[in-house]
């Protein structure tokens, strides 16, 4: 009980830390590449995913979901966008005895948005002057410890850096969260906010905003089924600002990613999900859009995992993103 005390703490922390935002609508910022999932497991089951396991990239979803189980694993992944638009994103963890038994972990990610042509007008008049580039990238150092038996708390921090020709801009910003396992239920319950921190320079004379995002997250394993079913609530601090028009149902699945997991014997696992705030982003109306679903599969060979997710853009296309985990 009191574990679960200590969750509804920490949960409420979270949201308090973020009520000067619940007003706001969706935030526009100059670091997207936060918005993107950062490996491919977590971009099929539809977003954030309350999996405490092996795979380090997880602290991109909650910081307290970095366990022991991570420990000397690297994690890589791989996304093509659109065009020469990519993504990738870069992940090792480890277990520091001498801390206390704490997990560490550092990743970096990055966006590049590819080259564009400079002219001195017109498209199809003006003179060509070479070429410039648009990027961001992320660094980040991460640390969750046990504090309790199966409660865990975490700690996220990132150095932000968008780039676009000689233009450029910087932040700092934090990641807290908080989960609790329940092995005996296959519960795992988890509760985080995203992205509190400072800009330290924007592209404008106007200071950029960050992507404050409170998520609340669970998974229940099945018992007599090999199925693991996700949900998160996400942008939880902009709830009223989202779609205000709309219904609350509506509203509320904006809000919501669910996605499942079943494995198919000891070294496959296929996975599906939904995530309404990318599906409420990208649809336009068609009778068969099917933006925001996602589908993925992961396979086990020794000690490499491959994970691969294909996630529905709708009018914009697919996204295919692939990812490899490993033990060093």
């Amino acid at each position: 009980m009191r574990a679960l005390r200590l969750l509804a703490v920490g949960l409420s922390a979270a949201v308090l830390a973020a009520a000067p935002a619940f007003a706001q609508s969706r935030t526009q910022t100059a670091f997207d590449l936060v918005r993107l999932d950062a490996s491919a497991r977590t971009a099929a089951l539809g977003g954030p995913a309350a999996f405490v396991g092996d795979d380090p990239s997880a602290l991109f979803a909650n910081p307290a979901f970095l366990s022991s189980e991570a420990d000397r694993r690297a994690a890589l992944s791989y996304s093509n966008l659109l065009l020469d638009v990519n993504a990738g994103t870069a992940t090792y963890a480890r277990d520091v005895s001498w801390l206390g038994g704490m997990s560490l972990a550092g990743g970096v990610r990055y966006l590049s948005y590819g080259d564009f042509e400079r002219r001195t007008g017109a498209e199809t008049e003006g003179e060509t002057l070479g070429t410039f580039g648009a990027s961001e990238a992320a660094v980040t150092v991460a640390a969750s410890r046990e504090v309790l038996p199966d409660l865990r708390v975490g700690l996220a921090l990132h150095g932000l850096f968008a780039s676009l020709d000689d233009a450029g801009a910087e932040a700092l910003a934090g990641d807290l969260g908080v989960s609790l396992a329940v092995p005996e239920q296959g519960v795992v319950l988890g509760a985080s906010v995203h992205h509190v921190g400072a800009m330290l320079s924007s592209f404008g004379t106007e200071a950029d905003r960050l992507p404050l995002d409170v998520r609340v997250v669970a998974s229940k394993r099945l018992r007599y089924v090999p199925l693991t079913l996700s949900v998160a609530g996400i942008d939880l601090n902009r709830f009223e600002g989202a779609r205000s028009d709309s219904s609350l149902v509506t509203r509320t699945l904006d809000h919501l990613a669910l996605g499942g997991e079943l494995q198919l014997g000891p070294s496959f696992a296929v996975r599906a999900g939904y995530n309404g705030r990318r599906g409420d982003d990208l649809r336009s109306g068609g009778r068969l859009d099917l933006a925001g679903v996602n589908i993925g599969a992961g396979i086990t060979l020794r000690r490499v995992a491959v994970d691969y997710a294909f996630s529905n853009w709708g009018a914009f296309g697919g996204l295919h993103q692939f990812g490899v985990r490993t033990k060093l």
